[in-house]
């Protein structure tokens, strides 16, 4: 039975057990490697030194929230000069370092705020059961990773009046990357 649901949850765990809840679903996953690597020197090593449960919020299933109840595990670094003796596994396709909710959910309500905005993506992101707040999509809008566009070669600029003599805008734009529209013969 448990074979059905995982696609539910990154490559990188294997479900233990499911918990349909009343507010939620819960699955209790566990990571699939035996050995991990020491994030200071790279040494891999399968000497377990803690376990620790872990709570990180997915993708919504059918419209209710998904908490991953995550086995994690702590190990000891198998090389006597490293700095870092314990450290605690990485799952990188899964979940960053010390974060609460899944990659694949951080992308999806960042979306939801780069398309939305702060409070109205906080509502949007509740009814479609990835709850989160409004200054939160904001953070995640401010620390987002993007490329810088390249410089315009060719620049236009016009100007307009919405009401003369009270309102104007100006608009600036790159000519060589903007496309115009077409427009059909027979529309």
């Amino acid at each position: 039975m448990l074979h059905a649901f995982r696609s539910l949850v990154s490559p990188e765990l294997s479900i233990v057990q499911i918990l349909p809840q009343a507010d939620k679903v819960v699955l209790v996953a566990r990571p699939k490697a035996t050995e991990s690597c020491c994030p200071s020197c790279g040494c891999r090593t399968g000497r377990v030194h803690s376990h620790y449960m872990r709570r990180v919020a997915d993708l919504p299933w059918q419209g209710q929230v998904v908490e991953i109840r995550l086995h994690a595990r702590r190990f000891r670094c198998a090389d006597p000069q490293c700095r870092q003796r314990i450290f605690t596994e990485r799952l990188p396709e899964t979940v960053q370092p010390k974060a609460r909710r899944t990659a694949r959910l951080g992308e999806s309500q960042l979306v939801i705020g780069f398309a939305v905005g702060g409070e109205s993506g906080s509502r949007l992101s509740r009814k479609l059961a990835m709850p989160v707040s409004g200054d939160t999509l904001l953070r995640m809008i401010r620390t987002a990773r993007f490329e810088p566009p390249d410089a315009p070669r060719v620049v236009g600029i016009d100007d307009w009046a919405w009401r003369k003599g009270q309102r104007y805008g100006t608009i600036i734009c790159d000519l060589c990357r903007t496309e115009m529209p077409t427009r059909s013969r027979h529309g």
